[in-house]
């Protein structure tokens, strides 16, 4: 077995870090319209997976919208580009809460205008919040900037708490500027905003941030694969890249990828049935692709066997092989076993890296990794 890297190491790091009935889809990189739309299609069909109440789901929608709009309306812009400087976005599910965050570097001069605003709102309680909301709504005092300080309160009304944030110096004019709600499952019954733990929530992202920073991953998601999620991932990637081949053979190895977990988690029972990670990350002019899933110990020996035997080819033998398995008209596609891999060998003409980490008696941790 080829023996485990950092990124593969991380990717169950990752995968731990959550619960198998929840999620986490982080995006980092440019910001449009176009872009920003993949990204709410991506979170909105995992939201409405795992929240029963409309009214819920409207919340969650409400604040992802409007933190991808502060995203835009705050950060600095490349003016010979009409895609945004770098910024994140991320939604995640703990147990019966959500988390939306943003983050995205922003002039000197707009965190000098967003710390007394946000602080000024964090003071507020349920009924002074509606309150200043219907005198903004009259006079427009609160915001010096396209009415975000309406956005603001409008969030912190929707949450149900505090809203969290820090800023985190980047050169002598900038700052990272990191927003976060909180979102509980269930109503409050008092009139107070509740408190939570600003720092660690904040803290938690920030450091999570730094990770994916270090190893330059620009897409995260981990939870439960579905077909929508899937389709919505693809477009994702495919919205960053352009129409080299390069470019078209990443997607084609991603298309595998992600297949690949599906396949593999299918005879799983339970809540881990069809939960995974998968993440994209560069380096220098590299992109690497890393994936991870339960699989059942039973196939643990056939799925070694079957990547070394495909690792172990010659293009010659590659291609024969690939050829084999397509014409063999007996077998459905969706079982055809090694078809995706010899796939992966041929676009990437590297051999497939992988590890398997036995969980317990039912499961294993299969972890998958290529590059182009």
């Amino acid at each position: 077995m080829i023996p485990e890297n950092d990124l593969m190491e991380l990717s169950y790091l990752l995968f731990s870090r959550i619960k198998d009935t929840d999620f986490e889809y982080i995006y980092r990189g440019g910001f449009s319209q176009k872009m920003s739309k993949k990204i709410l299609a991506l979170a909105e069909s995992n939201v409405k997976k795992s929240v029963d109440r409309t009214a819920m789901r409207n919340k969650i929608y409400f604040l992802m919208i409007e933190g991808l709009q502060n995203v835009t309306k705050h950060q600095s812009k490349n003016a010979d580009s009409e895609i945004q400087e770098e910024g994140m976005f991320a939604i995640q599910k703990n147990k019966d809460k959500y988390f939306v965050t943003t983050g995205n570097i922003i002039d000197k001069d707009n965190e000098l205008i967003l710390r007394p605003k946000l602080e000024q709102i964090n003071l507020l309680d349920k009924d002074q919040l509606k309150k200043v909301h219907q005198d903004i709504l009259l006079t427009g005092e609160l915001s010096q900037k396209g009415g975000a300080g309406l956005g603001l309160v409008e969030m912190a009304r929707k949450s149900g708490n505090r809203l969290l944030y820090d800023f985190e110096p980047v050169s002598e004019d900038t700052s990272f500027f990191y927003f976060r709600t909180e979102i509980p499952n269930q109503p409050h019954s008092d009139n107070l905003i509740p408190s939570i733990n600003d720092e660690k929530s904040v803290e938690d992202i920030k450091n999570l941030q730094t990770r994916l920073d270090k190893e330059n991953i620009v897409i995260n998601f981990n939870g439960k694969f579905t077909r929508d999620n899937i389709l919505s991932l693809l477009s994702i990637i495919k919205g960053h890249m352009d129409t080299s081949p390069s470019s078209k053979k990443v997607y084609n190895i991603m298309v595998e990828m992600l297949q690949n977990i599906s396949k593999h988690t299918n005879d799983v029972e339970g809540d881990r049935k069809n939960r995974g990670i998968f993440f994209l990350s560069k380096k220098d002019d590299t992109l690497i692709l890393t994936s991870g899933n339960y699989m059942h110990n039973s196939h643990v020996e056939f799925l070694k066997k079957k990547i070394d035997g495909v690792n172990n080819m010659t293009e010659d033998e590659l291609h024969k092989a690939y050829n084999e398995v397509l014409m063999d008209f007996e077998t459905p596609t969706e079982q055809k076993t090694g078809l995706g891999f010899i796939d992966i060998r041929m676009k990437s003409k590297k051999k497939i890296e992988y590890s398997f980490k036995k969980i317990d008696e039912e499961v294993t941790y299969f972890s998958l990794q290529t590059s182009i």
